[in-house]
């Protein structure tokens, strides 16, 4: 009996709800030139960063996504992180629902967080046999 179907799913509905996303701050994508003989006119990279507030589990399922957006940026190109960093940063809720009554506060309303920053550009991957 395979267990970790059931718990695979319960842990991917438990990070939608719980807000294991990563965001992107700054994003290049690559870009080819005019003709293929040209290749890559510009390998693209970007910044990323993701909460670290919450349980262990929950912060590296955060790693996870912004590894996976990382990879998604870079479009079959490799990311290669440049520079991480941890700081704090202002947490502002920007839906509707939290908006309202967070105005009425004033500037309470902002909340400072700590955030992992990672920084990263996309680099050709090494084939396979050559160092």
């Amino acid at each position: 009996m395979n267990v970790w179907g059931p718990r695979f799913l319960a842990l991917m509905v438990f990070c939608g709800f719980s807000g294991c996303v990563a965001e992107m701050v700054k994003k290049e994508r690559p870009r080819k030139g005019p003709v293929p003989e040209v290749g890559f006119v510009d390998l693209g990279g970007g910044e990323i960063r993701y909460s670290v507030e919450g349980w262990r589990l929950i912060v590296a399922a955060r790693g996870m996504a912004a590894n996976r957006r990382m990879k998604r940026v870079c479009r079959g190109l490799q990311p290669q992180i440049t520079d991480e960093f941890t700081r704090e940063d202002v947490e502002v809720p920007y839906s509707g629902d939290d908006l309202a009554p967070n105005l009425e506060k004033g500037l309470e309303h902002y909340n400072m967080a700590p955030y992992h920053h990672i920084v990263f550009e996309c680099v050709p991957k090494e084939k396979p046999g050559k160092p």
